[in-house]
């Protein structure tokens, strides 16, 4: 047999890559949490524009860290928010987008754990 062939992959490499993205995947998520809460803020107060605003920066955040489902809801939220949709409307997209958060969140953190 071939030394070469036999070598196995420096795991250790591969360990601190996968933690060190687990740390930033986690600190992203913490991040967006207060965005979320200011966007259930914005809405109770009927503020659209805020709503808008907020909605498209984190469809954004989320469309770059690659959580294509929370980006299609934020995305949604911001759709009502710029289509004028009711306030009840926007206001059951973004409980619709906190509880994907939510869940979002709980699976990161039991995939670090």
């Amino acid at each position: 047999m071939n030394a070469t062939e036999n070598k196995l992959p420096d795991l250790r490499k591969l360990n601190q890559r996968l933690a060190f993205n687990s740390v930033r995947v986690q600190a992203f998520l913490e991040g967006l949490s207060p965005r979320i809460d200011s966007l259930v803020e914005a809405v109770s107060a009927g503020n659209m524009s805020e709503v808008g605003r907020l909605s498209h920066f984190i469809y954004r955040c989320c469309d770059v860290y690659g959580y294509e489902d929370l980006a299609a809801i934020a995305a949604d939220v911001c759709e009502a928010a710029a289509g004028c949709e009711s306030h009840g409307v926007v206001g059951s997209k973004v409980i619709r987008l906190v509880g994907a958060f939510a869940r979002t969140s709980n699976q990161a953190t039991m995939a670090a754990n």
